[in-house]
């Protein structure tokens, strides 16, 4: 990933040959000059993100990065990718798992852990780029997986009975959401937005709708040529 983002890097400089116009318009940034006149029509990027969202009725954050190239300063074409680290205290929706649970011998208790991760192509229009402040509308299209592993014990059993069980889905996802971006200094954008994660995914038996389709607010730092 780093040497296909170098590679962009030496075919997205902004260098015009002699007598090329410059009647393009400029970007303006918060801090600094600007970035200068928009005169490539190939740019590129990296970011880093943090997303804050929930799976079923766990909060979770999910750190991502993306990288890809932009054309002609509005269209987005790129690969993304959100990781759910190692995340504890998490009650599954599925129809066969539940937090607690009687039998005849006393209580089964649930101890949960979650991890996984989604991703895919994303595809993105920026509106206005060259204004400080402007707004942009990513889509994300592609799968994940999710790991479940569940602690599962009688309130009466001694610790040699204890058991791990593990459960793991890949699942389908298309994330379509809206960002304010603010362009800071000439290689530095700093977006702030909000999407919806989608899944259809009915049957399985970790990923239940209840839990992949959410609401997901993310906070981004994006590095590159505009």
């Amino acid at each position: 990933m780093i040497c296909w983002a170098s590679t962009l890097a030496v075919y997205a400089q902004d260098t015009q040959s002699p007598g090329a116009s410059t009647g393009t318009k400029e970007i303006k940034t918060i801090f600094g000059n600007g970035a200068g006149k928009c005169k490539i029509p190939v740019g590129y990027f990296i970011e880093l993100n943090e997303a804050y969202s929930h799976f079923g009725h766990k909060s979770v954050f999910l750190p991502g990065i993306s990288m890809g190239v932009i054309l002609n300063h509005h269209w987005t074409i790129g690969m993304t990718g959100n990781f759910i680290p190692n995340s504890q205290g998490f009650h599954s929706q599925g129809s066969q798992n539940h937090h607690e649970d009687n039998d005849s011998t006393g209580t089964r208790k649930h101890g949960n852990n979650l991890q996984g991760g989604y991703g895919g192509v994303l595809l993105e229009y920026i509106l206005f780029p060259q204004s400080r402040i402007h707004v942009s509308f990513p889509l994300t299209i592609g799968g994940g997986y999710i790991y479940h592993s569940h602690l599962a014990h009688l309130s009466d059993s001694t610790d040699s009975q204890n058991k791990w069980y593990h459960h793991g889905d890949h699942f389908f996802v298309i994330e379509p959401g809206v960002k304010l971006e603010i362009n800071v200094v000439k290689h530095l954008r700093v977006d702030l937005g909000i999407s919806y994660r989608y899944s259809p995914e009915r049957d399985h038996r970790v990923t239940s709708p209840d839990m992949l389709n959410q609401l997901t607010g993310k906070l981004t730092f994006r590095f590159g040529k505009f």
